[in-house]
């Protein structure tokens, strides 16, 4: 035992000695001037690199640096950074995250994007993120597009696109680590290797896992604990000057535990009950680049990706096939096309466990669609862009989304711009195909839920503007407004009773009777006081009516209540002598209270709450760090659940070498 006690001191030295001695070193945040930051380049907006002083939308960057210096070990809790966004976490596993209203545990009005493959699920219209497990050293940038995106990136692109974007192999040459653990974070780990095979030829490998304990339960359980192993690829092959080739996959598993409620229509959910879900998955993706000229280039992307969950109500396996191809080239006067055609067969096969049912239980479901957007430069300050999005799908037909936007520079360093656009969310499997017996099994009248083939489509016109403006290289001001307008929202019906062995049988069936308006405004301020210090103010308001024409069962509680009318979140970052940085993270949320004519609603007090992460860079590539998270209570709510935050810390080391 003293031997091995001998050899783990000797090869932690040498690492620490080979993590001093080379690798690269990540670039400060406080380093980095306003100008630098504004014209980071982004392409969520126009599928094109742009600076983001430029976009004519409501987007915020996430850089890595920011990833790293927030404490955060995870995407869910990373977007509470981004200014316009719900964020809300409801389970250990669980987030309710959505932008410009509509909270909810799926996000179902918000496009996610992951190195732009979507994993955005069609089974029930939102984000399984308790399997988006990311090595964040690896993450470039995270852009969150506030606002509809329908016209480029298609169905479900509703109230915003998040696309978070990996480094390229080139870019993480060299090995890398990170471990830790803590109160709530039990342990965590992740390695990275990069190299190079030949000249222009890059890669990296990397590995990672977690075990994490549950959040705060009445009855002291840990029943949302939650642990996953992650492994995977990417590799970078710089062909020619004009050519480049990326391969990249990875594969997951986990054994996640939940808090399921009891289902009950229109009244609050019944008492939670400890369950494990099991998940597994992988995904590889390939994408070709050609590029003729500065402004003319096209893109061929194709990847499959597969999920299996077996969930305590269901078993579902889903595999996605998507090939899509880009294009853009100028045109005389001054104006600039991209356009592209897009294929992805889902292949989803469902088995129910008694508490939720699917009929039929498979289904194969593709989508086609194209799109065209032509930005026509009017004036050397005013740029007009248009576009569409025209595409058919197996759930509702054919859908268009088209999109007008305007961005002129009055002056050096501002930007006023203006949008409408049109998005639309597709039905779900869940909406089309379920069939679920509500009340007790022999109860006279039973409620079933049941799915409807005539279900059609959200729709959605918006009307945007927007401002920035940096001043004196100091100070940069993001400012957004605007104005929803909603039809054909879900809601709960009954449809006439009819007999079933016996028994009167009281169908409940998604229909399009509910519409809705949502207005707000989001502000983001940065302020650099001293070059070493930065500090970051977000404020987002938001009113959410709606308006149901028929029964609904809701009562629009779950569109109208749970987000929160207020949220204010500051940030600060501060480099400090002996290689020292000081972190500070407050946010404050008001109340959620949905109700229902059916029932009690729910409410969830106002929170504030804040975080603050401590590091040192002991030698040259290696840092530890000690982070606390949600420090002002010993716990609290934020979503309707099942379990509540609670206060935690943890340490953390990493190196490079």
């Amino acid at each position: 035992m003293k031997s091995c006690k001998v050899h783990l001191g000797s090869a932690l030295v040498a690492l620490l000695i080979a993590a001093s001695a080379s690798g690269e070193e990540a670039r400060d945040l406080t380093a980095l001037s306003l100008e630098e930051l504004s014209n980071v380049e982004v392409t969520s907006v126009s599928r094109k690199e742009e600076p983001l002083a430029g976009a004519a939308a409501a987007i915020a960057v996430i850089s890595n640096e920011e990833l790293r210096r927030s404490g955060v070990s995870s995407i869910p809790e990373a977007l509470r950074l981004a200014p316009g966004l719900h964020v809300a976490q409801a389970t250990s596993n669980i987030w309710a995250i959505s932008s410009r209203g509509f909270s909810s545990g799926n996000s179902a009005k918000l496009l996610v994007l992951s190195d732009t493959r979507s994993i955005y699920t069609p089974l029930f219209s939102g984000v399984f993120w308790d399997v988006q497990d990311f090595l964040l050293e690896d993450v470039d940038r995270v852009e969150i597009v506030r606002g509809p995106g329908g016209s480029l990136w298609g169905a479900n692109a509703v109230n915003g696109v998040i696309n978070i974007t990996s480094k390229s192999a080139k870019e993480t040459q060299g090995a890398y680590f990170e471990g830790g653990g803590g109160t709530t974070e039990r342990g965590f780990g992740g390695v990275r290797y990069g190299g190079q095979l030949e000249p222009g030829l890059f890669f990296r490998i990397f590995a990672k896992g977690f075990d994490r304990t549950g959040e705060f339960n009445a009855d002291g359980s840990d029943a949302d604990k939650w642990k996953m192993g992650h492994l995977g690829f990417r590799a970078d092959w710089e062909l020619t000057a004009g050519d480049k080739l990326t391969l990249q996959g990875d594969a997951y598993t986990g054994d996640i535990g939940q808090i399921t409620p009891a289902i009950r229509v229109g009244a609050r959910p019944g008492p939670p009950r400890p369950l494990v879900a099991g998940v597994a998955g992988g995904n590889v993706l390939a994408r070709y680049t050609h590029t003729f000229s500065p402004g003319s280039d096209f893109e061929i992307r194709a990847y499959y990706d597969g999920t299996h969950r077996d969930d305590p109500s269901f078993l579902d396996d889903l595999d996605t096939l998507d090939v899509e191809f880009q294009h853009r080239f100028q045109l005389p006067l001054r104006q600039e096309v991209i356009w592209g055609l897009d294929f992805r067969s889902m292949d989803d096969r469902n088995r129910g466990k008694g508490l939720l049912e699917l009929d039929p239980s498979a289904s194969r479901d593709n989508l086609v669609s194209g799109f065209v957007q032509d930005q026509i430069a009017v004036l050397d300050t005013l740029k007009l862009t248009l576009g569409t999005k025209l595409e058919h799908n197996d759930f509702s037909g054919y859908e268009y989304q088209p999109t007008a936007r305007l961005a002129w520079n009055p002056f050096r360093q501002q930007l006023l711009w203006g949008a409408v656009s049109r998005a639309v969310r597709v039905p779900t499997r869940l909406e089309r195909d379920i069939n679920v017996l509500v009340t007790a099994p022999g109860q006279n009248p039973s409620i079933k839920l049941l799915g409807s083939r005539a279900y059609g489509s959200e729709r959605l016109l918006a009307w945007e503007m927007g401002y920035r403006w940096e001043i004196a290289g100091a100070l940069s001001l993001d400012l957004a407004a605007y104005y929803n307008q909603y039809h054909g929202l879900d809601s709960l019906e009954f449809n006439p009773s009819f007999q079933e062995g016996g028994t009167t049988v009281l169908p409940v069936v998604n229909k399009n009777l509910t519409d809705g308006v949502t207005k707000g405004g989001e502000a983001s301020l940065t302020v650099t006081p001293a070059r070493p210090w930065r500090m970051i103010a977000n404020y987002t308001w938001i009113v959410v009516t709606i308006d149901p024409h028929g029964q609904d069962l809701n009562g629009g509680a779950t569109f109208s209540g749970l987000t929160p009318r207020h949220q204010i979140e500051l940030q600060s970052y501060l480099d400090l002598p002996a290689r020292f940085q000081l972190d500070a993270f407050f946010r404050y949320a008001s109340e959620l209270l949905a109700t229902s004519h059916l029932g009690p609603g729910l409410k969830v007090p106002s929170y504030a709450t804040a975080d603050v992460r401590l590091s040192w860079q002991a030698l040259q590539r290696l840092e530890i760090s000690l982070v606390g998270r949600s420090l002002l209570q010993a716990h609290h709510l934020e979503f309707p659940g099942g379990s509540e935050v609670e206060r935690s810390a943890y340490a953390r080391i990493a190196g490079r070498f």
